[in-house]
């Protein structure tokens, strides 16, 4: 359910990143369809019958940071898509219990003790800041921070092949 890769990256670089970016929300988008679109009101793409894969040009805002070259990286080692900052904090505190189409990639850059996610009814924690995890996401899941600190990750999603992609969406229907 949870894999630990062993990809590490400096997680204060990542940060300096979205220095003045709160604006955008709960999720910042460090890639997107046109390189343009930072936030969106909700997570789920089919809302706005928008499929992940395609999120693959990174921001305007982002190009020539680190965490372009993050987002690079990552890409060269597992064909990822849609990368984000996701926030969890007083403001917003967990997701609902959901299924993702793939897996997720997670580098938690801030966490707490209190900062969790549920897979298939099993706490499970990312405590080291900088580390790369795989989280599968298939599996119904949710993040949740119940702590006082805020908890900020850099998150890619795999991309998904087109036999996932179908079966996907017959199961969004």
């Amino acid at each position: 359910m949870l894999t630990e890769l062993k990809d590490r990256y400096d997680a204060q670089k990542l940060l300096d990143c979205i220095i003045g970016m709160e604006e955008l929300g709960q999720q910042i988008h460090v890639s997107s369809i046109n390189g343009k679109r930072y936030s969106f009101a909700t997570g789920d793409l089919t809302h706005y019958k928008l499929d992940q894969n395609d999120f693959t040009i990174v921001n305007e805002l982002f190009k020539g940071t680190y965490a372009e070259e993050v987002y690079n990286d990552l890409n060269e080692k597992y064909d990822i898509c849609r990368g984000r900052y996701m926030t969890l904090d007083e403001s917003f505190r967990g997701y609902s219990y959901h299924y993702d189409m793939t897996d997720r990639i997670h580098i938690p850059l801030t966490t707490n003790e209190d900062a969790i996610f549920i897979v298939n009814d099993k706490i499970l924690k990312m405590p080291e800041v900088g580390n790369t995890y795989q989280l599968h996401t298939t599996n119904k899941h949710t993040a949740m921070n119940l702590g006082k600190t805020p908890r900020i990750h850099f998150t890619v999603c795999l991309k998904a092949s087109a036999v996932m992609q179908q079966y996907y969406a017959r199961m969004t229907q």
